[in-house]
Formats: C-alpha cells, structure tokens, sequence
C-alpha cells in the first residue's frame, strides 16, 4: 500500500485537503480499530459488562450497545467466561454506526432477511435495534453458516432462523416476503487497512469493480424479495465509491420506486458523492474504520404473506444454556 494509492482515492473521495492528510495518517497508522459490545437478551437484567465500557453516541448508539475506549487490549472480550455465556457480542464501532438508519423504520419489521450474514454481526445489531417478528440469516457458505449458527445460538436470539441460500434462490422462493432486508456485502474491505490488517490489492481497479458487480447481482436479488413499503439497509467496510454510492445510484436508475432515507442524525457523516442520502465514516472521525450506509425504501404498503414456506426455515435457532 502506497501514499499515492492513499491519495488517489481521497480524492476520488472528494476530500479537503486536511481530511486528505487525516486519511493518509489513519490508513498508514493502522491503528483506527475500535470494539463495541451488543448486550444480548441471555444477559442478566441490569448487567454490566467486566470491561471498560461506556455507552455509544446517542446519535447513532443505543443504550443495549456499549463501546470500549481506543485502544482497550489487555483484556479481550472474546476471553472471557460471559462472551461464552453469550451475554454479549462484541463487534467493530463502525458496525454500530452502519445499523444507526434503522432507528428510521416507522413499524417493527413482520419479517428481516439478512442476506449475507457470517459471523452475524448485523443479525444481532437488527435484533437488537429493531427487534423484527421473524428473521432469516443467510450464509452461502456452510463453514461461515455454522459460524453464524454458533453466534446467534450462544447470544440467545429464539425468533431467527438460519438459511444457505443464494441470492438469486431467495429471489425466486420469496418474491416480496420480507419487509426488511440487510445486505452487508462482500466488499474489497480497504478499511482493514485502517485497522492495520494487510489487504494486498484492495484499491486494485479489478478488485473494486468485480466486488462492484457481485454487489449488485446481491442487491437486485434482495429487491424482489422485498415487500411493497418495505425497506433495504445496504452496507460495506469500504471506501472505494464504486462498490458504494455507484451501486445505489445504479440501483435507483433501474427501480424508479425505490429511494433513500434520510437520516438526520448522520447528517455529519453524509457523501459528498451524490445528493442521494448515503453516508460515509472515515478512520479519522474517531469511530472506528469506517464504513458505508445507505437505507433505501420500496413504495408502497401492501401487507406481507402470512408466513414464509416451511423450507425458507430449516434451521431455527434455539438458545444455548451458559
């Protein structure tokens, strides 16, 4: 990784010039990596967690997810006796901010796809943000599944199910099922960069574009199962604008029912890419490595069907006892 590749994409970015000079310093750092802790339902009532922990801005926060400070090492969540007792999930800061649009839902979603979910991150943040009736986690692939299985059984999550189902199956079992849908997708992941997680090739143009594409064969399938009304929470640990706000501008020309939604609480964070309401977290806004989000809406308000065929949830979840 270069200081001109850096460059290059700041300004692709359209930053200033002391924002250009903050994303040099943070990628070449490696150092941006922050934790936070999703207190899950197995948790004793008033629980508190044995870590320095502090609540999450109340901006984008909430108060059952709790951030540890910057550069907290000596004791790692996942070592200790309560993460295997599941009475937390700990994940990266700039996961929490990407979820942040979903306190915009105006009704508690019937039904959440999340459609790429290992290791279930964003199945948890949902749960936890919005709480839907039914919720399927998918993974395509089986050893990230059970994975993903392990995490949502262990933190105590009883209304999902776990399915391994490719984007175009979903596609074509359930057209118009859902009313709520997450695709985190599979990206070229630069803000590894920032964390100091080597990532060779990631600003390559044919990396950046074939993740571009994949993502977009993602979110066209994620549409047709979405329901009238309902609505679409795309994200992604990158920065490069093709996989980000190109692929939502792409989808908007393609689907004239379909727009975004503003989220005012993220109005310091919004892309300068478009005036479409997408928004960008950078390593130097001091919330972790940053990310992407945008959270579009089907028109319409027709209701959901009744329930999903009986195949679309072969493997429901079941709590663990600690």
């Amino acid at each position: 990784m270069s200081s001109s590749q850096i460059l290059r994409l700041a300004r692709k970015l359209e930053l200033t010039a002391e924002q250009e000079r903050d994303f040099l310093d943070a990628m070449q750092a490696g150092n941006r990596s922050r934790s936070a802790l999703v207190i899950t339902p197995k948790a004793p009532e008033g629980y508190q967690p044995p870590l320095s922990a502090k609540n999450t801005p109340q901006e984008w926060g909430h108060s059952s997810i709790l951030e540890l400070p910057p550069g907290e090492t000596e004791t790692k969540p996942g070592s200790l006796p309560d993460y295997e007792c599941g009475y937390y999930y700990p994940l990266d800061l700039s996961s929490v901010w990407e979820t942040a649009p979903l306190a915009h839902l105006p009704f508690r979603p019937g039904r959440c796809l999340d459609m790429c979910a290992a290791p279930g991150g964003k199945s948890i943040l949902a749960q936890t943000r919005v709480s839907p009736q039914e919720h399927v986690s998918n993974e395509v692939h089986p050893k990230r599944l059970g994975i993903l299985r392990h995490n949502l059984l262990r933190c105590g999550f009883t209304n999902l199910y776990t399915q391994r189902l490719r984007p175009d199956q979903w596609a074509e079992l359930a057209p118009g099922c859902f009313d709520l849908i997450l695709a985190d997708a599979p990206c070229s992941g630069q803000s590894l960069l920032a964390k100091g997680i080597p990532n060779p090739g990631c600003f390559n143009s044919s990396v950046t574009g074939g993740n571009a594409k994949r993502q977009r064969g993602i979110l066209l399938a994620a549409l047709r199962c979405l329901a009238p009304g309902g609505f679409l929470l795309y994200t992604t640990c990158t920065y490069a604008p093709e996989e980000n706000e190109r692929n939502v501008l792409y989808l908007l020309k393609r689907h004239p029912d379909l727009h975004t939604v503003t989220v005012p609480e993220l109005e310091h964070f919004r892309s300068s890419l478009t005036q479409e309401a997408c928004y960008r977290l950078m390593p130097f806004h001091g919330a972790g490595a940053g990310g992407f989000t945008c959270l579009l809406r089907k028109e319409g308000g027709h209701p959901l069907p009744l329930s999903l065929p009986d195949e679309l949830k072969a493997w429901p979840i079941h709590a663990m006892n600690c």
